[in-house]
């Protein structure tokens, strides 16, 4: 079974950016993430709902960001190298992944809604799973 873990920059360090405003500092505008030579973006929304996940996604051309706007979601990520090593966090802020990071996305609220922004133009490449991931809230 898979654990589910809240975010933090320590624990998210491997996968991405946790996307949050460093409150030690008087700069008012903070940039968090850029990628530098890579011309043109875009933002997308990601409806997600209740459902397995049966394969990840990675790009190798682009970090990604995940920005909930609604609903409850988890990200699941693993290294290019280890698919089949998930770790599962609660997406309750937002996140930037790095390239070459397996991802998938689920939602334990009926619908989630999810902001990315990524480049224009996006390489993917998938992974199956072994075994569909489900997941569900249960009384502890």
């Amino acid at each position: 079974m898979l654990r589910i873990q809240n975010l933090s920059e320590a624990a998210f360090q491997l996968y991405g950016t946790v996307i949050e405003y460093d409150e030690t500092t008087a700069e008012r505008f903070q940039v968090i993430v850029e990628e530098p030579g890579v011309e043109g973006w875009r933002i997308a929304l990601s409806q997600v709902t209740r459902g397995k996940i049966v394969k990840l996604g990675l790009h190798p051309n682009t970090r990604e960001s995940f920005e909930p706007l609604n609903g409850v979601s988890l990200i699941i990520v693993a290294k290019k190298e280890t698919p089949q090593e998930l770790e599962v966090f609660l997406l309750d802020q937002p996140v930037c992944l790095y390239k070459d990071i397996w991802h998938a996305t689920a939602s334990l609220s009926i619908r989630s809604l999810i902001k990315i922004t990524e480049n224009n133009h996006v390489e993917s490449m998938e992974y199956i799973l072994d075994s569909p991931l489900d997941f569900c809230v249960a009384a502890q």
